[in-house]
């Protein structure tokens, strides 16, 4: 069926300010980002916890994926009209989904933690196939070995009574149904991503304040590696890029997990050698509630420097902000501007329509309303010196 979309502008006027955090020049301010916010499902899955994104109809066009955890299963919408298309009704779905070709048949399959477990859905007809019965929050895909089969890594959260985030899943694909399992113990908490932060080509592992060294061996040993002695938060959402425009992929966290505390937004700048060199913290938010799960990276005003994204979930404290910092000076001054009050979680960074400008996708995890802000931004010009 057609949805209806309900439309709201989100500009930098009335509530929706732009402010300079401290540190940040008056007179040095980026241009701020401008996203057109719409509601694209007031009726989607309930609980809406699992996002994702990409073409799943071959039509050059971003699709985007959402699964309720208390009823409504996984279904996707059709970009450009956002017609719901249904993938499985009875499933319940957790925090994260992953899309890749699987099977590599040039399809791209759905990847889920589907009830207390791990599974995938085949594509065109949405077959599951079961990976794992673990319960988990994170999952990160990829071929981790370099074999040409993609393999997972998850990890769980600690945040009730008799869970855990201690323990590094790692299910190495050895047929399209089977997966060889191995566990790596790590710091309790919450918070996984993937990236090569060494340069070796192969993916490492980016947690709360350490990350794991990828070397080849998918089912031996992980060496740990730190990189933010100092960060105490051990429920994050993590996300990795170059924010000083030196080559090398920085480290972004926020604190996700519970309310009615308070920390800090921090990106960690990569060293030469990010096996032995030291890490350097660098404040964006000082003081912010611990339910702000998500973040992300991305250029986002479109000036040429890339900018960090964070929104807090809807049981926060109001107002519950999604909320743009703008990178200027290097990544040593942020212009903060927040561009909704009512909180997300989970969010997904997409290029709707291939023009580069990064939008944004999500829900909050109580709530079954898909919503988007598209990133209406006008080209900008590149940075000049200092960027």
């Amino acid at each position: 069926m057609k949805l209806r979309l309900s439309l709201a502008w989100v500009t930098t006027l009335g509530v929706h300010l732009a402010f300079a955090l401290p540190g940040a020049a008056a007179d040095a301010r980026p241009r701020p980002a401008s996203f057109h916010h719409t509601v694209i499902d007031d009726a989607g899955p309930a609980s809406i916890w699992g996002k994702g994104a990409a073409d799943l109809n071959a039509d050059g066009r971003v699709d985007l994926l959402a699964g309720g955890w208390r009823g409504g299963g996984l279904v996707w919408y059709e970009n450009p009209g956002w017609i719901k298309h249904v993938i499985d009704f009875a499933g319940k779905f957790g925090t994260d989904l992953e899309v890749v070709d699987l099977n590599r048949d040039g399809k791209p399959d759905i990847i889920a933690i589907a009830g207390d477990g791990i599974a995938w859905y085949e594509a065109p007809d949405w077959k599951p196939h079961h990976v794992a019965k673990d319960a988990v929050h994170d999952i990160e895909v990829a071929d981790f070995d370099r074999d040409g089969d993609i393999d997972i890594v998850a990890r769980n959260q600690n945040l009730s009574r008799g869970k855990s985030g201690a323990t590094l899943f790692i299910y190495r694909q050895e047929s399209l149904d089977t997966w060889t399992r191995a566990t790596e113990t790590i710091s309790d908490g919450e918070g996984l991503a993937a990236a090569d932060l060494d340069r070796d080509g192969d993916l490492d592992v980016v947690i709360n304040g350490t990350w794991l060294e990828n070397r080849g061996d998918l089912l031996g040993r992980w060496p740990v590696r730190v990189f933010g002695p100092e960060w105490k938060q051990d429920k994050v959402f993590v996300a990795t890029g170059d924010l000083n425009g030196d080559g090398r992929l920085d480290i972004a966290l926020s604190p996700s997990e519970p309310k009615g505390q308070r920390y800090r937004i921090s990106w960690f700048e990569a060293p030469a050698n990010a096996k032995s060199g030291r890490w350097i913290e660098h404040v964006v938010e000082p003081d912010i509630e611990t339910v702000q799960h998500f973040v992300g990276i991305a250029d986002f005003n479109l000036d040429g420097r890339p900018d960090i994204v964070a929104a807090a979930m809807l049981q926060g404290d109001a107002p519950q902000n999604v909320s743009v910092y703008l990178n200027h000076g290097g990544g040593k001054r942020w212009t903060k501007q927040v561009i909704g009050t009512n909180g997300n979680h989970s969010m997904r960074i997409v290029d709707l329509d291939g023009n580069g400008a990064p939008s944004l996708f999500g829900a909050n995890h109580q709530s079954n309303k898909v919503e988007l802000w598209r990133n209406i931004t006008p080209p900008g010009k590149p940075p000049g010196p200092g960027r």
